[in-house]
C-alpha cells in the first residue's frame, strides 16, 4: 500500500487505480498529506470559481496547469539562479546573516528550522529589525518592508499605534505593580464584556493558558474528561489540546516529550463534516467540551455555517460546553468576532494578544455559570454569602500585569470608537475594520487572478484581514520558500507560519505594493523555470469543467480541504468532494 502523498498522487494521475482504491489510500494518509493530495487534485483539475458567483457560473479554466519544481528535480537553470539569488540576498542583508551565525551558540531559535531547505540554507535566516512603524519594518541593513507578518496575528492596529503607546507611557509613569488592582483593570473588564456580549471575563498570561484553563473549567463544570477538537485547528502549545490524528483515525501525541495519556483524552473529527456530529453524539456522556477555531487559521476558507449551527444545537442538547477559540478572529472580525459571523453564541471563548494591544495577553470570557468556577461567583461582603462553587485552580503572576491591562483598556476604547454597530458585519460594515477586510479581499483577489492568468498553482485563502498563501502540488516545497525570499527582495516581509495579515495601518497603496511584490516574485520564478507544465491533458480538463460547471467552491481558490456548495446552500464534506473528483478523473483518463 502507498505510504506517501506522492505515491498516491502518482497512482491516481497515472490511471493505475479505481475510485474506491484511491479513496482508501487517501484515507490512510496522515492529515497533512491527505490535505496535500486534495489540494493537488483540485489544482490539477483547476475547478476555480468565484465564491460569490451565481450557481450556474462556469469555472475559469485553462487546458494545462503548471506545477512547482520539486527540490529533488532542480535543473541547472534553477541551481544557477539560486546561487545568484544567494549572493544578492546575503549582500542585501549581511548584518542579519552575521547576527544569525554569531549568536546561535547561546541563543536558541525555534524558528530557524522552519521551511529549511538544503539548497536555500545560506539565505534562510531571520532578519534583524532596527525599528517598526505603522505598516512597515526596517532591518539593520537599511531595508524597508511592508509588514504582512502581523506579528503572528497579534498586531491589528499597526506598529507603535499612538493610543497604545500613550497608554503604556502613562502606566510606566504611574508604576506597574503585578499584583495590585487598578481602575484600568475594572474598566477594561467592563468594556470587554460590553463589546463582546460575554457575561464575565478573566485575563490570563497567554492564549495557550486561556485555552488550557477554559478546558479545565469545562471539565470542572461537567465532570467529564474528553475534549473534541477538529482536524486542522490550532489551540496553542498546551499538552491538553495538542495532538494529531493517526492514519487509522486514532489520536496521537504530537511530538517528543508529549504524553500519549494526554492525547487519549482528545477526540479529533473533521470540521464541517455533518457525518462526524454523530461521533460527538455517540460519545456525549464522556465529552466535557468541544473546542473549535470557528475560522481555522490554517484553512481560512473553511466557513461551515450550517455545521456550526448544528454543532451548537447538539452541544446544548447534550450538556457539552462549546468553546470558540477566537485568538485570530477576536476583534479582527469586529466586536463579537466569529460569533457575529456565524450568529452562534458559544458558552466560552478565548482571546489572545490582539485584545492586549500585542502585549502578552490571554482572555477567557463567557457565561457566568462557567466563569464562576474561577472565583466562586458573585457574593456580598457584608452578609453571610460565600462562594457557591468549588474553584478550578487558576493562578499566574502576570495574569493581571498592569502594563498589559492598560494597553488592553486602550484597545477596548479604540474598538468602541472604531466599531460602532453592536452587530458589526466583518465584510459589509462601513467602519474602518470593514474597510480593512475589503482591502484584504481586493488584494487577495488581485493576486489570485494574476496567478490564474499565469497558470501558476498559487492561491490565497482569506477571512477578514487574515490571508494564507497556498501552493498546489508541493505546498511546503522549495518553491514556496523561494517565494518567501523573493518577496523580501521585493520589499514584503512575510510570516514563516504561512498566515499573514493586513492591519489598520495598511493603506490601499501598501496593499498594491504587496500585489506588485507577489507579481514580480511569481514572474521571477516563471522566468527561471521553477514552474513546469503538468501532465494533465486538455481533454481531462475540459471534461471535468463541464461536470463542475454548476458547482461553486467556497473561498478564494482550491488549496486544501474545503466545503463546496451547489445551486442551493447545501454543503458537501471533503470525502464527497474527493469521491466526485476521483470518479471524474478516472472516467476522463480511461476514455483518453
Amino acid at each position: 500500500m502507498d505510504t506517501s502523498a506522492d505515491d498516491v498522487l502518482g497512482h491516481i494521475l497515472g490511471k493505475q487505480i479505481d475510485k474506491q482504491d484511491a479513496l482508501q489510500r487517501v484515507n490512510l494518509l496522515a492529515p497533512d498529506e491527505r490535505s496535500r493530495v486534495v489540494a493537488t487534485l483540485k489544482a490539477t483539475l483547476n475547478t476555480d470559481v468565484e465564491a460569490d458567483a451565481p450557481p450556474d457560473a462556469h469555472p475559469k479554466r485553462l487546458a494545462v496547469t503548471r506545477k512547482p519544481v520539486h527540490e529533488g528535480e532542480l535543473s541547472e537553470q534553477n541551481k544557477q539562479f539560486i546561487e545568484t539569488l544567494i549572493e544578492l540576498f546575503v549582500e542585501r542583508t549581511a548584518t542579519s546573516k552575521r547576527n544569525a551565525l554569531m549568536h546561535q551558540a547561546y541563543f536558541v531559535d525555534q524558528r530557524k528550522v522552519a521551511g529549511l531547505k538544503r539548497a536555500l540554507k545560506p539565505m534562510q535566516y531571520q532578519l534583524t529589525y532596527e525599528k517598526a512603524e505603522g505598516a512597515y519594518l526596517y532591518d539593520v541593513d537599511g531595508n524597508k518592508y511592508v509588514d504582512i507578518t502581523g506579528d503572528q496575528g497579534v498586531n491589528f492596529f499597526g506598529h507603535q499605534a499612538g493610543f497604545i503607546t500613550q497608554a503604556l507611557k502613562t502606566r510606566l509613569g504611574q508604576g506597574y505593580p503585578l499584583v495590585g488592582y487598578s481602575e484600568d483593570l475594572f474598566e477594561a473588564a467592563r468594556l470587554f464584556c460590553e463589546l463582546t456580549g460575554h457575561e464575565r471575563m478573566v485575563y490570563t498570561q497567554s492564549g495557550t493558558e486561556a485555552v488550557m484553563w477554559a478546558v479545565r473549567m469545562a471539565r470542572a463544570a461537567t465532570g467529564r474528561k474528553k475534549v473534541v477538537i477538529f482536524d486542522g485547528s490550532y489551540h496553542g502549545l498546551s499538552d491538553t489540546v495538542l495532538a494529531m490524528r493517526g492514519r487509522d483515525g486514532s489520536t496521537l501525541s504530537a511530538g517528543l516529550g508529549m504524553l500519549q495519556e494526554f492525547a487519549d483524552q482528545l477526540i479529533i473529527v473533521d470540521y464541517g463534516d455533518m457525518d462526524h456530529l454523530s461521533l460527538i453524539e455517540k460519545n456525549a456522556a464522556d465529552i466535557a467540551c468541544v473546542l473549535t477555531e470557528p475560522i481555522q487559521s490554517r484553512f481560512p476558507s473553511r466557513q461551515p455555517h450550517e455545521f456550526v449551527k448544528a454543532l451548537r444545537t447538539l452541544t446544548l442538547e447534550k450538556g457539552i460546553v462549546l468553546i470558540f477559540d477566537e485568538m485570530i478572529t477576536g476583534f479582527r472580525a469586529g466586536r463579537k468576532g466569529a460569533e457575529a459571523f456565524y450568529q452562534v453564541k458559544p458558552d466560552l471563548a478565548t482571546y489572545g494578544k490582539v485584545a492586549g494591544g500585542g502585549m502578552p495577553t490571554g482572555i477567557i470570557a463567557g457565561l457566568s455559570k462557567y466563569m464562576d468556577y474561577i472565583d466562586g461567583g458573585v457574593w456580598e461582603l457584608d452578609d453571610a454569602s460565600m462562594p457557591s462553587l468549588r474553584r478550578a485552580v487558576m493562578a499566574g503572576t502576570h495574569t493581571q500585569n498592569s502594563l498589559k491591562v492598560s494597553a488592553s483598556l486602550a484597545v477596548m476604547q479604540e474598538m468602541q470608537r472604531l466599531c460602532i454597530a453592536d452587530e458589526c458585519s466583518p465584510l459589509t460594515c462601513a467602519c474602518p475594520i470593514g474597510q480593512l477586510n475589503r482591502r484584504t479581499k481586493a488584494m487577495c483577489d488581485d493576486i489570485n487572478a494574476y496567478c490564474h492568468d499565469k497558470r501558476v498553482p498559487l492561491s490565497i485563502e482569506y477571512f477578514t484581514s487574515l490571508f494564507r498563501v497556498s501552493l498546489g502540488h508541493d505546498p511546503y516545497g522549495i518553491v514556496r520558500e523561494l517565494l518567501m525570499i523573493l518577496l523580501k527582495t521585493n520589499g514584503v516581509e512575510t510570516s514563516l507560519s504561512g498566515n499573514n495579515f493586513l492591519n489598520l495601518a495598511h493603506t490601499d497603496e501598501d496593499a498594491r505594493g504587496v500585489v506588485d511584490g507577489f507579481r514580480r516574485s511569481v514572474d521571477t520564478l516563471l522566468e527561471h523555470g521553477f514552474f513546469v507544465e503538468s501532465e494533465m491533458t486538455e481533454k481531462a480538463s475540459t471534461a471535468t469543467a463541464e461536470k463542475y460547471a454548476a458547482i461553486r467552491i467556497s473561498g478564494a481558490a482550491a488549496s486544501g480541504e474545503k466545503s463546496i456548495s451547489g445551486g442551493s446552500d447545501t454543503e458537501f464534506p471533503l470525502h464527497r468532494l474527493m469521491e466526485m473528483v476521483l470518479a471524474d478523473l478516472r472516467s476522463v483518463n480511461t476514455q483518453g
